[in-house]
């Protein structure tokens, strides 16, 4: 009996991701911080394009500061975008502030990186699988310059990649290094 509960447990897969255990583990973020490894290619890009990005959130505010190899920050508070290169000349997004696009697009990126569930779901209809979840616009979101969204998740429901794709595009981030407040609760089974 003991040799069948072995046998059984060694040729499952890993378990499937839930909703519920992804809203527990992400619910209350006031802050997270990581390393990014972003890695885009397509049709006009030559060759991989590989980033390595340090990236602060909160509820109010985003920065996404390209270390190399060419440094930039984008920083992203409610519906205003600014961008900074390396010389420290800044960019405001401006008159595109009001675009409904933008200001979805903009709402998207906050609810990829908080991986919130209900803001995910107005735009894109979610499929989960083994360790991971894949976004697909809604028929008349203002996103559907997306393709698809895959977003992987390891054993303890942390997130570990996201790959965006477009019909020209595909970009992949690498997560490393998280720390967030509070600190996720402890990973059970999902």
């Amino acid at each position: 009996m003991l040799a069948l509960l072995i046998a059984a447990a060694l040729t499952t897969g890993p378990a499937r991701l839930t909703p519920d255990a992804l809203r527990a583990r992400y619910s209350g973020i006031r802050s997270l911080s990581a390393d990014v490894v972003q890695v885009k290619e397509g049709r006009f890009w030559v060759r991989p394009l590989e980033s390595r990005i340090r990236l602060r959130y909160t509820p109010q505010r985003i920065v996404w500061e390209t270390v190399s190899p060419v440094r930039s920050t984008v920083t992203i508070e409610g519906d205003r975008l600014v961008v900074s290169d390396a010389a420290g000349k800044t960019r405001e997004l401006g008159a595109l502030a009001g675009d409904p696009r933008v200001v979805a697009l903009l709402r998207f990126i906050r609810s990829l990186i908080a991986v919130d569930l209900d803001a995910l779901e107005r735009d894109f209809t979610i499929r989960y699988g083994e360790g991971e979840l894949v976004a697909t616009p809604r028929d008349g979101s203002p996103l559907r310059l997306f393709e698809s969204i895959r977003l992987r998740f390891d054993a303890s429901d942390d997130l570990t990649g996201m790959e965006l794709v477009t019909a020209t595009e595909r970009t992949r981030l690498s997560f490393q290094k998280i720390e967030r407040v509070p600190p996720p609760p402890s990973g059970g089974p999902r």
